[in-house]
């Protein structure tokens, strides 16, 4: 089953700061809800565990992921990741472009990622506007525990000399992650749901305009 999944979210870092923390992997990887880094491979790629509850089951990925095509200049990278069930039931591919851009104050990570699910985890998966609204409800809380670890960037004041430029802000260091523990899908899930539902009546009424 493949998927190409479109989200984006916003952190309050100007974007040289935002390129930084994002591709520190030690710091931002265990901001994804249910993920916990595990350790580094030779090859140079990075073990990590994912953990999803569902209702009364619950859901162990374990795999691996590195960042490919890292491009500074344009702040684009490029993550391969690749996952399975520990109990067999499936597993997942993912090819995640990131790119960040300016947006008022703080910076906008634009994201498109090509999934590929296989196994009971594709059946499971099934609906591919399930999965997208799902997809942005991980990312939102993903923005939301980044911007908890690295905390507000505080503005620098403007001097006699003129206003304060972006590229001034100090990177704050890092709070302690948050705590890991496996993803509720069920809570998720009826958010998601919500959020297709809402969006659904949004277009029929705009039909009917």
């Amino acid at each position: 089953m493949a998927l190409t999944i479109q989200s984006s979210f916003v952190i309050a870092a100007p974007p040289a700061t935002a390129w930084t923390i994002l591709t520190d992997i030690e710091r931002a990887a265990p901001c994804f809800p249910g993920a916990q880094l595990l350790g580094r491979n030779d090859d140079g790629s990075w073990r990590a565990s994912f953990g999803v509850k569902l209702g009364p089951m619950n859901f162990s990925f374990a795999g691996k992921f590195h960042l490919d095509d890292v491009d500074a200049a344009s702040s684009r990278v490029v993550v391969k990741a690749q996952g399975s069930d520990t109990k067999g039931r499936g597993g997942a591919r993912a090819d995640v472009n990131m790119r960040l851009q300016p947006e008022g104050a703080g910076t906008r990570a634009e994201i498109i990622s090509s999934v590929d699910l296989s196994g009971a985890v594709a059946q499971f998966g099934r609906g591919a506007g399930m999965i997208e609204a799902l997809s942005r409800q991980l990312m939102d809380q993903f923005a939301a525990n980044l911007q908890q670890s690295i905390g507000e960037i505080p503005k620098t004041e403007p001097d006699s000399h003129g206003p304060a430029q972006a590229g001034s802000l100090a990177l704050p260091s890092a709070a302690s992650p948050p705590a890991v523990a496996s993803l509720d899908a069920g809570s998720l899930m009826w958010r998601a749901l919500a959020a297709s539902v809402k969006g659904w009546f949004a277009r029929l009424i705009g039909r009917r305009s």
